[in-house]
């Protein structure tokens, strides 16, 4: 049966959908020795798939894992600074065989998925499905009700006008969920409404809420019916 190889390469778990696609577009995927372009496809019984010159293989089996990422670390498999990353927190048997969905600021804690699920990647990130982001945020300053339904109606950053978000408190904290994953949204938002973010917490990705016995550093395997 044949499926698109971008598709293949992801569901191998070699890459996300998307870094597959920029490898096809750089010419470092190879199907039965000519070059791929988007678009071809493959049959995994059949036809012989290389990226960067090492034979994909079809994936035995899919990986879920909910990670809680402490602070200061990298959300990256390496670091040309050294510092320490989430794949350092799992197993080296489980290093090369999974990818993150997403990514957390290095000073910021919480929910993090890790797979090698190239559809979930897919459906998670990409913004028209608008799967929810749920933050837990602890500020230097009180917040003001004009100041939490100026987060709540959009507001302006870098990247231009945030979608509506949903903002609650409790316990002295914001809950603020979000669908979009813009870079240092959460802390662009505070920082435009002048508010001053000393700590933030990923605490949920769609239906998937980080486990309160999953303490930072801590990882566990879970299902994709649990986040989707």
């Amino acid at each position: 049966m044949q499926e698109r190889v971008q598709k293949f390469i992801s569901s191998s778990g070699v890459a996300s959908r998307r870094q597959a696609e920029e490898f096809i577009k750089s010419g470092q995927v190879l199907i039965n020795g000519r070059k791929a372009k988007l678009g071809d496809k493959v049959d995994p019984q059949k036809d012989t798939v290389k990226v960067y010159g090492k034979i994909v293989k079809p994936a035995q089996e899919k990986i879920y894992i909910a990670l809680n990422k402490p602070k200061g670390y990298v959300v990256s498999k390496s670091d040309p600074k050294h510092r320490k990353t989430v794949f350092d927190i799992l197993p080296e048997d489980l290093r090369g065989k999974v990818w993150n969905i997403g990514r957390l600021d290095f000073d910021t804690e919480g929910l993090l998925i890790m797979t090698n699920d190239g559809d979930l990647t897919q459906a998670l990130a990409h913004p028209s499905n608008e799967h929810e982001k749920e933050y837990e945020v602890t500020t230097q300053e009180a917040p003001t009700e004009n100041q939490l339904e100026h987060l709540r109606t959009g507001v302006e950053i870098a990247t231009g006008t945030t979608y509506p978000a949903e903002v609650k408190q409790r316990d002295g904290k914001v809950r603020i969920t979000i669908h979009e994953g813009k870079k240092r949204q959460i802390r662009r938002m505070f920082s435009t409404v002048g508010l001053t973010v000393s700590n933030l917490k990923r605490i949920r990705v769609n239906k998937f809420l980080l486990p309160k016995d999953l303490a930072p550093g801590q990882f566990r395997e879970i299902k994709k019916e649990d986040i989707l």
